[in-house]
């Protein structure tokens, strides 16, 4: 439960009141990824759009790649291997959340379990109109 509070606070501390406008969109899943929401962003992060989407990874699944804006995720179910910049691979569970700066090279990343699904929430900013991938 600490974590999901640490999620919500650093993604409300990173948007502060006003800086959002309410423009959010919704699409249809597709591959395993929904996006949820995006909204425009204003003031200091003019040109850029927040998004929440919900991701459902396979085992083993997962290509090298890079990301365009800051990525924020939450573990809502079963468990995922994550890995940026080759360092070591962790296995984060339920509850758990990652991070990767802007630029990282994600270079791990898939359901832990080959048995359990996973389901987890990704927060990100990333230019406007972009899908955050560089």
């Amino acid at each position: 439960m600490e974590n999901r509070r640490t999620f919500l606070a650093m993604a409300a501390a990173l948007f502060p009141a006003g800086l959002v406008t309410l423009a959010a969109q919704t699409q249809a899943p597709s591959s395993g990824t929904s996006e949820l929401a995006r909204h425009t962003l204003t003031g200091p992060f003019d040109g850029f759009d927040a998004i929440l989407l919900e991701l459902h990874p396979r085992p083993g699944q997962g290509r090298e790649h890079r990301h365009n804006g800051p990525v924020l995720g939450y573990v809502l179910e079963g468990k995922v291997r994550f890995g940026v910049d080759h360092g070591p691979e962790q296995i984060i569970a339920a509850g758990g959340t990652f991070f990767e700066p802007t630029g990282a090279l994600h270079s791990a990343f898939g359901s832990a379990d080959p048995d359990t699904p996973a389901k987890v929430l990704v927060f990100m900013v990333v230019p406007k109109g972009t899908n955050g991938a560089a």
